[in-house]
């Protein structure tokens, strides 16, 4: 009896357009996620500091004021450095909607700061007086956070009058001074 030989068998193009489109979907949500993904975390170059310029307040208050006053879909700020005034305690951190939504912010008027930055305010008005020791206490470890979190290089931990024409953060605050002191923080503990 001739030896036949076997032929391979026959695949259904239906079952292998199935797979290739299951395939091609998987690397498209992916690829969805990933950019997603960088856009939320890793798009971040700069760090802004700013002040509010005014002695009392908390988020809920300057949220209210950018939203009536400015007509902003929330406040200004990706992070909020309390004074202790509006029920809370001096180097209170609050993080905004924008933060948690990882939004754009109004704090600048430069658009590429606002996309790529992260503001950070102090309650209180730093041309009157030095930021008090808790609030720059908290200030420099958000600083470092986020600096270590999101790849921020410490040389771009700007104060808001180095990039326009203002006072913010106040002319009291040394932004060479927060820089070195987040340098130094760290440098000084890699578990941050």
């Amino acid at each position: 009896m001739p030896h036949r030989a076997r032929s391979a068998p026959v695949r259904s193009g239906r079952k292998w357009r199935l797979r290739y489109f299951l395939l091609g979907f998987l690397f498209l949500l992916l690829g969805y996620y990933s950019i997603d993904y960088y856009w939320r975390e890793k798009r971040w170059r700069w760090i802004i500091v700013h002040h509010t310029a005014g002695d009392r307040g908390n988020m809920e208050y300057y949220r209210e004021l950018h939203q009536k006053e400015r007509g902003w879909p929330d406040i200004a700020y990706h992070f909020l450095i309390n004074n202790g005034s509006y029920n809370t305690m001096p180097g209170q951190i609050e993080v905004s909607d924008t933060w948690q939504n990882r939004s754009h912010h109004y704090s600048t008027k430069k658009t590429s700061l606002n996309y790529f930055g992260i503001a950070v305010a102090l309650v209180g008005n730093f041309s009157r007086y030095p930021i008090p020791g808790l609030q720059k206490e908290a200030l420099v470890e958000l600083l470092a956070r986020l600096a270590l979190d999101h790849g921020v290089a410490v040389e771009n931990i700007i104060g808001h009058r180095e990039v326009w024409t203002t006072e913010c953060p106040g002319s009291r605050v040394d932004m060479q001074e927060i820089r070195n002191l987040v340098r130094e923080r760290l440098g000084q503990d890699r578990s941050l």
